[in-house]
């Protein structure tokens, strides 16, 4: 939002044939920035909120104001008629908080409530303890699932894998799970079926470096843009990381034998960041798997 050139920035993927969406904390959002952002071409906003209160997000956050900065923004772009999601990063620190956060996003008048459970990467490192553990992170995306059966707003999950097992737990009970709308903004499709790990296969990271990535959590490069005459193609099928991250064969403990490992497949950033094996199971979970036929 500081720079200058942001307009000029979004206009250019508009004119490539991209759909530009913004990440943001609310900062420098009022009326006039917001109608320049839509002008320009910006088609779905994220506001990050981390407590259902002042006191949470702004402890979470480590900056006082940050909650009622984010609440204006959000109501600012509900007045701009700027569709917008709320994301949660989801540890012990704000885990009791997490069907009030989902109630606020409901009440600003978000399309969209996504949970991301932490992976202790990048400044979450400072606080590495507050992961959850395998009970919490149950019991967590649970909750979840009883907000999004609910309809009141829709509800996705961000490195929580084991949320696509959970929806397919769900849907065998009889359970009317509807996974139609693919992201906040977005258009609905005919996909009934929860996602679980994207990295390295629905879903790429480009870092600033220009080094191909599974997600901004693992900091492992496939193979860099410039290096590589920004063929990202190339890497992308290429990659013998990428390929051994997509073979869920490689996988290890748990998540090799696990019979949903095909729609889960664990977080191997967090395995990576706790345990220090990008192939071995999620530490946060704690189903038991069965045999899964190889």
């Amino acid at each position: 939002m500081e720079r200058a050139d942001l307009p000029e920035l979004i206009k250019h993927g508009r004119a490539k044939g991209l759909r530009v969406v913004m990440a943001t904390c609310g900062y420098l959002l009022d009326d006039e920035s917001m109608a320049r952002l839509k002008k320009a071409g910006v088609s779905t906003l994220s506001f990050s909120i981390d407590g259902s209160d002042a006191e949470t997000h702004d402890r979470y956050r480590q900056a006082t104001g940050s909650f009622d900065s984010v609440i204006k923004a959000a109501e600012v772009a509900r007045r701009a008629k700027m569709p917008f999601q709320i994301n949660t990063t989801i540890s012990k620190l704000n885990s009791h908080e997490i069907l009030g956060i989902a109630e606020l996003a409901k009440r600003l008048g978000a399309v969209c409530f996504n949970a991301f459970i932490m992976v202790p990467t990048g400044r979450a490192k400072e606080i590495e303890d507050a992961i959850l553990d395998p009970v919490e992170y149950e019991w967590i995306l649970g909750e979840l699932l009883r907000v999004k059966l609910r309809k009141e707003i829709d509800v996705r999950v961000t490195c929580g894998p084991a949320w696509a097992r959970i929806c397919e737990q769900a849907k065998a009970r009889g359970l009317a799970v509807d996974f139609g709308v693919a992201m906040a903004g977005g258009k609905k499709g005919s996909q009934n079926k929860a996602s679980g790990c994207m990295g390295g296969k629905g879903f790429g990271f480009i870092s600033y470096k220009g080094d191909v990535q599974t997600c901004g959590f693992l900091d492992i490069s496939a193979g860099n843009m410039v290096a590589n005459k920004f063929n990202f193609g190339k890497i992308w099928l290429k990659s013998k990381f990428l390929n051994e991250i997509r073979d869920t064969s490689n996988l290890k403990g748990k998540c090799g034998e696990c019979e949903y490992v095909g729609l889960c497949g664990g977080c191997k950033a967090r395995a990576m960041a706790v345990l220090g094996d990008y192939l071995a199971s999620d530490p946060v979970c704690g189903y038991q798997p069965k045999k899964r036929q190889r």
